[in-house]
């Protein structure tokens, strides 16, 4: 049977086939022929608009549209980015057509592409040259700045989330799809490549995400399309972590003329990377087979001069040290600012005023040497001094496990961010599942073995957290966030919703968290 991609989650790259969902029928409008992939967000099917009479591929969102609060915001997130992009057409972005409510769940209709992902090309074909690489990177920049326009971002550029179309241009797939994480991580299914490695430091270290998020992860995608590997990726999760938030990305000299675009756009700091402007002008001049991509300017440089001519000397500023875009035009002062003494004032301050401006200059430079540490991963990057933050990877067949690297006092403020990963309570008959475990529909099929469950109240599957210690403290459940206040000394222990020993002997695969302590004084 042919092989059909379509935009989604998982490995894009599921054959056709017949499955429990064949036939039905979705909005009344919707007709469900066959699964073409899974991932950790939905299930994509290959359907039919019975109103339009055309092909389509419709996503199953793995979250219900009724829920906590915290789930209905992510719901109005999701549908509100669905919308916008909905409201974008581009050639270079999946279309979406519907977003509707059916059977308990959400379900978003896009547009059928049917071709490989990028990810799988490369695993058939290997590497693109630069020039090749450089012209999807146009394709794919100019499909973000369209829906960056439309006050959105896309958080999961990948080369599994773009497909190629019958011609050979790129499409950008699951706009939207990413704001279903309000700002955590995406589950991955360990396709040719995990989404960790493409997000940007910022969302990795929990800091304020913008476009030039987007454009990192571009940058990485170029990287590991023409490189042939990712710049970034590691043998553990959180060793990947730690290299995207702290250590240079590891680049190939097949690069050639696109490494100095690739490097700057993987800056770690979003303030120097080039715009969407200047990174298009680079790849333009890679594309045409040029052999060098041009100055790359950070998307904000501190202006030393005026767009209009003058004096070597002088220097015009709107306030003290101002920022401005990278090729704007520095408007017109009313006052200029000269780097020139004036009459009678001597060159530079003598006496005790001398020794007052060097050390100040010495505490800026001071300043800006830590600042750069911190960036770069020598000194730990830490919000709040009395917070302790730990990775830690959860088996699914080995019961409770210990975070080493945080301890629990009474009072303290315990936070536990799932970050990456799935498994499953039975690897012969049942999915993947996500930190929230199965459904209520798919964890009634083990009624059977409920009595392996830890927490009877939580499904199979379910992600728990558990404060050991002199007193007997509860199990939570987890889901994507945990936050709770310690009630008494002890050991976060993390671990599956299914009993270790011979319940747990059929069960695969590993979550990736990241444990925070906050001490109370």
């Amino acid at each position: 049977m042919r092989e059909l991609v379509i935009s989604g989650d998982g490995d894009h790259q599921a054959a056709t086939h017949a499955g429990r969902g064949s036939e039905r029928l979705i909005a009344g409008r919707y007709l469900l022929h066959g699964v073409l992939g899974r991932g950790g967000m939905g299930t994509v099917w290959r359907a039919r608009d019975q109103l339009l009479d055309r092909p389509v591929a419709v996503k199953e969102l793995h979250i219900l549209p009724h829920g906590d609060e915290e789930q209905r915001i992510r719901v109005r997130r999701a549908i509100r980015e669905a919308r916008a992009v909905a409201r974008v057409p581009h050639p270079h972005a999946v279309g979406i057509h519907d977003l509707v409510e059916a059977e308990d769940r959400l379900w978003i209709v896009m547009e059928l592409v049917e071709g490989p992902s990028l990810a799988h090309r490369i695993a058939e074909t290997g590497p693109l040259a630069p020039r090749h690489a450089a012209t999807f990177g146009l394709q794919l920049l100019d499909a973000l700045e369209a829906v960056h326009a439309a006050g959105t971002l896309h958080r999961d550029v990948k080369p599994a989330n773009v497909l190629l179309r019958p011609g050979g241009d790129a499409v950008l797939t699951d706009f939207g799809i990413a704001a279903l994480d309000d700002g955590e991580f995406l589950t991955t299914t360990g396709e040719l490549v995990g989404s960790l490695e493409f997000m940007a430091p910022e969302r990795v270290m929990g800091a304020e995400v913008g476009p030039a998020s987007d454009l990192w992860s571009l940058g990485a995608t170029l990287a590991t399309v023409c490189g042939g590997q990712s710049p970034f990726r590691r043998p553990a999760r959180p060793a990947t972590l730690h290299a995207v938030a702290y250590e240079a990305p590891v680049l190939p000299d097949r690069l050639g003329p696109l490494r100095p675009v690739v490097e700057a756009l993987l800056r770690k700091s979003p303030d120097e990377r080039p715009s969407a402007a200047g990174t298009r002008a680079a790849l333009r001049r890679v594309a045409a087979g040029e052999a060098d991509a041009g100055p790359l300017p950070s998307a904000t440089e501190r202006v030393l001069r005026p767009s209009a001519p003058v004096a070597d000397a002088d220097t015009v500023t709107s306030g003290p040290g101002r920022l401005v875009p990278a090729g704007g035009t520095v408007p017109t002062a009313s006052h200029t600012t000269s780097l020139r003494p004036c009459p009678g004032q001597p060159s530079r301050p003598a006496g005790p005023r001398r020794v007052l401006w060097a050390l100040a200059g010495t505490a800026v430079l001071a300043a800006g040497v830590v600042g750069g540490l911190f960036l770069g991963g020598v000194l730990p990057l830490k919000a709040d001094p009395k917070t302790t933050t730990a990775g830690r990877t959860v088996e699914s067949a080995t019961g409770w496990q210990p975070v080493s690297g945080v301890s629990v006092q009474q009072g303290d403020k315990v936070t536990v961010r799932f970050l990456s990963g799935e498994w499953t309570a039975d690897h012969r008959n049942m999915p993947m599942t996500g930190p929230a475990g199965y459904d209520a529909d798919t964890d009634r099929l083990l009624d059977g073995a409920k009595d392996c469950k830890v927490k009877p109240a939580a499904p199979f599957g379910t992600l728990l957290a558990h404060l050991v210690g002199e007193r007997d403290f509860p199990v939570h459940s987890v889901g994507r966030k945990l936050t709770f206040r310690a009630a008494g000394d002890g050991t976060l222990h993390l671990g599956m919703n299914d009993a270790a020993g011979s319940c747990s002997e059929d069960n695969k695969g590993t979550m990736t968290v990241r444990v925070s302590v906050t001490h109370q004084p």
